[in-house]
């Protein structure tokens, strides 16, 4: 593949409309859709792209096509509805690259829709939020051939620090939920501990100082402690994706028949808190579920 290449971006969320901004700032020739029309024609004239009023339309002349859209329904539409999906437009050597956070399931069927089709397709979700969308330094989590990764990296490389193969088509999805999950259950257990401290004789903001600095405490961690302090719960992963995100983990567990109470226990806190007032606000927000009073 070229260096510069037609690169379609389906839904500009907040990631989307970053990875987007990142493929024209690297050269690409970049087409954009999004659900709500006006979302893709604002970015287009900000950015010198080119917006197309449904996703077969944007497909039609790209190389790469990249779809990062909320769940497994959205996904399935923007590439397999039979008479607006991208797929069906999508010339014999192009690559389609689904990045949403979607279950196995959806990525093997989406996968095999492709094979069917005579096309190419690689699972690619990434780890990482607005900052890293905006630097393009994130991290690419790739299930699919090995070969059709090679020809997607000059692309995948605009927006990536790392690019990880992780297996077959399935693989990937199955990771980065692990991922959520594990980040998800240590935001929730810091929370908890947060909301503890606060009832008790312990400074809340000394208390989330000593936290911030302890060696157990990751650099994510780190920041989650920040908004705590800061109660700064603008959203960057709003929880009402990350309740999503653990229902689908949850789902992984249970066909696998793995156990998973912690899962479980935390898939709860969050779908709790996305069916309250908290739904939009940051993972961080979910400090929100305990009345901190110091």
């Amino acid at each position: 593949m070229k260096t510069m290449a037609n690169v379609t971006v389906l839904g500009l969320g907040a990631m989307g409309s970053r990875i987007a901004v990142n493929y024209a700032a690297a050269g690409h020739n970049v087409t954009v859709w999004n659900r709500t029309s006006s979302t893709a024609e604002i970015l287009a004239d900000r950015h010198n792209l080119s917006a197309a009023p449904t996703p077969a339309d944007a497909a039609k002349e790209a190389n790469v096509v990249v779809s990062m859209v909320t769940d497994d329904t959205a996904a399935e539409a923007v590439w397999l509805h039979p008479d607006t999906g991208a797929l069906g437009s999508l010339a014999p050597d192009s690559i389609a690259i689904d990045s949403s956070t979607i279950t196995p399931a959806m990525a093997q069927t989406l996968g095999a829709a492709a094979t069917r089709a005579g096309r190419f397709f690689l699972e690619a979700p990434v780890v990482g939020s607005r900052p890293q969308a905006d630097s393009g330094s994130l991290f690419y989590l790739v299930g699919g051939e090995t070969d059709i990764l090679e020809r997607a990296r000059p692309v995948i490389d605009a927006n990536a620090s790392n690019v990880r193969h992780v297996g077959k088509i399935g693989t990937a999805a199955t990771m980065k939920l692990a991922i959520n999950g594990l980040f998800g259950i240590q935001v929730a257990a810091y929370a908890e501990i947060v909301g503890l401290l606060d009832q008790s004789e312990v400074d809340t903001k000394e208390a989330i100082d000593i936290l911030t600095n302890l060696p157990i405490t990751s650099p994510g961690l780190q920041r989650i402690l920040g908004l705590f302090a800061s109660e700064d719960f603008a959203p960057n992963f709003p929880i009402n994706l990350v309740a999503k995100d653990f229902a689908y983990l949850a789902r992984v567990a249970s066909e696998l028949a793995s156990e998973h109470p912690i899962t479980t226990a935390t898939a709860q806190l969050y779908a709790e808190a996305a069916n309250g007032t908290a739904k939009d606000l940051d993972i961080a927000g979910i400090l929100s579920r305990y009345d901190l009073n110091n």
